[in-house]
């Protein structure tokens, strides 16, 4: 038996697609953003609960999600989001009519071109990312030359630096009309027809005008919000797009308990000492699995609904908890690592608040391996 499962709710899912469908209304197509192991929750089984709740298309990272994916979903649309290293030896595998594939350089667009299918192609511009993509100052050059070499070009898109990090939002509007001004002028180069994207999860939220064609909808979907001060932009701006509702449950077993003496040491470099007689209970889930160690002598997990403190160093594999308040608790019970028992929750936003880091990193790091479990 693995060490431990991920379950995901398939009603959690369907919620959160409901309030992007809501507020984007009819026109604006639904990507399901199930990028690196889906942020953790599964790939194939994501993509499964999303295209049953409604998503339009899939959006990857990498060629190797997408190959994964047409396997099972023979038909689907996939939008490939990132770079594709070693181009010219993969084109084979990109021989799809329902592969949209993000390209940021003409040499890969005439590559790609060759191809039957023809796999459709979406222009990536920089407008401020620093990242992938055209340089928007470069537009007019670009689209003229693509003009005249009768290069195939299905679609447009960029994507905010900062969306999700200030409440000030003057960055992504200049993006946001950096974006615009490179749309038209594509279209003065007879480009018109374009499906044009921009928006993830915050974007999509807070700035109507960047819904345009699609979102990409990420983090969202999982019901994680992308950040704090996404939720008060919304509030400063009197929006309520309602409640996300995590998808994700994240589940292990005590597997051994041992009682403690006071002034015994906990786990390597001895950095915990017992003060009282101390339960202690050990679970098979460390680093290894996804477990940041910095949660080490300050993260909880969940025992019978009640806070299980960690105690001593986060091990690769194993973890000790304090059980000493928890008196039924015994070998075999289940261990809530994220998610709720009891009036209890603990969430990916307690565990990067505990860590310093950011709800995607949590989840995204969860042990692929693990089973995924799919729930109603």
């Amino acid at each position: 038996m693995q060490s431990s499962r991920v379950y995901l709710s398939r009603s959690a899912f369907s919620h959160n697609i409901a309030l992007f469908r809501k507020l984007i209304g009819p026109k604006t197509k639904f990507t399901a953003v199930i990028k690196s192991n889906a942020y953790g929750h599964g790939l194939l089984a994501t993509a499964s609960i999303a295209m049953d709740a409604g998503a339009d298309y899939l959006g990857v990272n990498c060629l190797e999600e997408a190959v994964s994916l047409r396997r099972v979903f023979p038909k689907v649309t996939i939008l490939i989001m990132g770079s594709i290293p070693n181009l010219k030896e993969r084109l084979g595998e990109l021989a799809d009519e329902n592969f949209w594939v993000m390209v940021s350089r003409i040499e890969e667009m005439e590559l790609l071109a060759k191809l039957s299918p023809t796999p459709k192609l979406h222009l990536k511009v920089d407008t401020g990312m620093s990242r992938l993509g055209i340089p928007f100052q470069q537009a007019e050059v670009l689209a003229k030359e693509i003009a005249e070499k009768k290069l195939p070009l299905s679609g447009i898109a960029t994507h905010f630096a900062s969306t999700e990090d200030f409440t000030e939002h003057s960055y992504s509007m200049l993006q946001l009309g950096r974006f615009q001004e490179t749309i038209d002028t594509f279209a003065k180069h007879g480009f018109i027809d374009l499906i044009c994207h921009c928006a993830s999860s915050a974007s999509a939220m807070l700035f109507s005008e960047a819904r345009m064609d699609l979102v990409r909808v990420g983090i969202s979907l999982y019901g994680l919000w992308p950040s704090l001060e996404t939720k008060l932009s919304l509030s400063l701006m009197k929006k309520d797009v309602g409640m996300l509702k995590p998808a994700l449950t994240w589940k292990t077993q005590i597997q051994h308990i041992q009682n403690l003496n006071p002034g015994t040491f906990v786990g390597y470099g001895s950095t915990f000492k017992t003060t009282h007689e101390t339960r202690l209970a050990v679970v098979p889930v460390g680093y290894y699995e996804g477990l940041d160690r910095k949660l080490s002598n300050h993260g909880y997990m969940l025992i019978r609904g009640e806070r299980a403190k960690i105690l001593g160093r986060i091990c690769m594999n194993m973890t000790m908890l304090d059980i000493t308040h928890i008196p039924d608790a015994k070998i075999g019970d289940d261990v809530v690592i994220l998610g709720k028992s009891g009036d209890e929750m603990i969430s990916a936003d307690d565990h990067a608040t505990w860590t310093g880091t950011i709800n995607y990193e949590v989840v995204t790091k969860i042990l692929g391996s693990f089973p995924r479990i799919i729930e109603d």
